[in-house]
């Protein structure tokens, strides 16, 4: 399976971060400190933020 990071969009902001599709610490925004992404024990799971791109 392969790892890629992943550019995602702030659902509150719109302020957009780029994140490791397999994170596994809670992300939040930068801007507002919404949670974007919690752990899953394998990918993370996207909880506050859409994804904008997929970067290789």
């Amino acid at each position: 399976m392969a790892s890629n990071f992943l550019k995602i969009s702030c659902r509150d902001c719109s302020n957009e971060s780029i994140v490791f599709s397999r994170a596994t610490t809670v992300i939040s925004c930068g801007v507002c400190g919404a949670t974007l992404t919690n752990p899953a024990g394998g990918k993370a799971q996207l909880v506050g933020a859409n994804v904008v791109e997929t970067l290789e």
